[in-house]
Formats: structure tokens, C-alpha cells, sequence
């Protein structure tokens, strides 16, 4: 709720500055939300308690809204719309979605977030097209090579939702991962640099065997040294990065809410705007 609540009120305010100030009218702007689900959060009905109680049905209607329904409520919206996904089920539910906004241009993709989002930075004319791409994949599921793709055109605003739960999962304490999951955290990260950065290893003479040394690997990274390892490589990319805001449940951090802007020419404002936005979020 936190993350969503961030975004649509970034949104809007992306939106104002486009349709009010002369030189950004010279913009078509685009929203593209890359793991775009059917719009809807799903959690259970009320119930009953439905009957009894109109203000609650009001307020769960507004809590149940995903990222694409309340990107196309934004006044002025978007010139245009991209939704991703790769379930079909979903995509249907889109297309209904879609028939709620008759006024808008929406257009759904069926396909892998990492096939489809390089191939439209490809398609995008950076000279006269503007565009704020939305990531909240399911787990640690985008590749680092889509996150180059977006910052190359230097015309994308990119919000990120980076999974520190599944991330920190698969950094083992007291080896370092399997190569499958090395292998994965290569692509979420864009380098092999992380396995340096985040173990460290000690050594000591075998006591069976003086002749043969034992080596003990383990983790030094915390929270801390993780998130910013991947600020850092998204510093490398785009013209600024916010400051990072942290999403809790009762047992930890589970994500790590980003926004890096792509254009050097408006991105003092659109941090400047995230940082107030995330303020709330910004603490260990």
C-alpha cells in the first residue's frame, strides 16, 4: 500500500509538470507498469461486515487498487499506457480493465517483462517521447540487462521495487551460493562484483593435516552493504538516484523501494519530488 501510494502521487505529479509547463508539452509522456498483474490487489471479502458498515466497503475498494488502475486514474493521465504481463489470465482481466477507460491509450503485452521492456526502449523515440517505467517483479525475477536498456534512452524515470528478501535468501551465511544462484544474483545485479563485496574468507592450518590449509568462507554483507551495492549500480546508469525506501513486515525487510531518473535535465526535480515522497520510508 506504502510503495503504491508513493507511485500514483509520483505519477500525478510527473503529470502536472508535463501539461503545464511549455517546453515538457512538447512531450508525449508513456506509463509502462512491467509486471502489471490485473490491477486489482487480491485479498479477501469483506463479508458481512459489508452490510453493516458502507465506509469500509468505500475504503477497501480504494486499498484494493494495483499500480495499473491507479496510473490510469492519474489527472491529466498519460498519453499512453503499457501494461505487461506474462500470465494470459491477467491480460484478460487488463482488458477489462482497459474498457473502464474508454478516453485512455492503453495498450497490453502479453510477454516476458525481460523480453518485452528492451525491445520498446529500442522502439521509443527518445527526442520527442518521455516515460516512467514501474518494476515490481515477483521475486528476483529482472535482469539487470533490462535496467541498461531503460537507462540508455535517458528519457525513463524507473521506479523499482529491488527484493531484498529473495536476494538476502539466496546470500548464504556460511558459503558462498550455488552456482544456479550465482548465477542469478549475477543478473539481478549486473556484475559478478557481489560475490567480492559481500564474503570474505579466513584460513588456518588443518589440525589432522599441517601440510593443508582449510578455508572458511562467510557473509559480511548486512542490509546496508546489499541496498547499496545496488544504489551504486544504478548511480552508474542514470542521471540520479533517490534516496531508498524501506518496506518492513513484522519479521524484517523484505523491499527496498528506488527511483532513478534517466533524463540529466529533469532529474534534480523528479528526485527531488521521489525524496519527499519516500521520506517516510527511509529508515533501517
Amino acid at each position: 500500500q506504502k510503495k503504491l501510494e508513493v507511485l500514483s502521487k509520483y505519477l500525478g505529479a510527473y503529470r502536472k509538470i508535463f501539461s503545464a509547463n511549455t517546453r515538457a508539452k512538447f512531450f508525449t509522456t508513456s506509463y509502462v507498469d512491467a509486471f502489471a498483474g490485473t490491477g486489482v490487489i487480491p485479498r479477501p471479502e469483506l463479508g458481512l461486515i459489508a452490510d453493516f458498515c458502507p465506509d469500509a466497503v468505500e475504503g477497501e475498494e480504494e486499498f484494493r487498487k494495483g499500480s495499473a488502475r491507479r496510473a490510469l486514474e492519474v489527472e491529466p493521465p498519460f498519453d499512453h499506457y503499457i501494461f505487461v504481463e506474462k500470465d494470459a489470465g491477467k491480460c484478460e482481466e487488463l482488458r477489462a480493465l482497459a474498457e473502464e477507460f474508454p478516453g485512455r491509450d492503453i495498450k497490453i503485452i502479453n510477454d516476458d517483462a525481460n523480453v518485452a521492456l528492451p525491445r520498446w526502449c529500442a522502439d521509443m523515440d527518445t527526442v520527442r517521447e518521455r516515460a516512467v517505467v514501474f518494476l515490481d517483479p515477483f521475486g528476483a525475477s529482472v535482469e539487470w540487462s533490462v535496467i541498461e536498456a531503460i537507462a540508455a534512452t535517458k528519457a525513463v524515470d524507473l521506479w523499482i521495487l529491488f527484493p531484498y528478501h529473495a536476494v538476502n535468501r539466496m546470500l548464504v551465511n556460511d558459503s558462498k551460493p550455488s552456482k544456479a544462484w550465482g548465477d542469478r544474483l549475477t543478473r539481478v545485479f549486473g556484475t559478478e562484483k557481489w560475490e567480492e563485496t559481500f564474503y570474505d574468507s579466513s584460513s588456518y592450518q588443518s589440525i589432522l593435516d599441517p601440510n593443508e590449509k582449510v578455508e572458511i568462507v562467510y557473509k559480511t554483507a548486512d542490509k546496508f552493504k546489499i541496498t547499496q551495492f545496488f544504489v551504486d549500480q544504478l548511480k552508474a546508469k542514470f542521471a540520479a538516484v533517490a534516496e531508498p525506501g524501506y518496506l518492513y513486515n513484522s519479521k524484517g525487510l523484505l523491499f527496498v523501494l528506488l527511483f532513478a531518473a534517466g533524463n540529466p535535465k529533469g532529474a534534480t526535480t523528479g528526485v527531488k519530488i521521489a525524496n519527499d515522497l519516500i521520506r517516510g520510508l527511509t529508515r533501517f
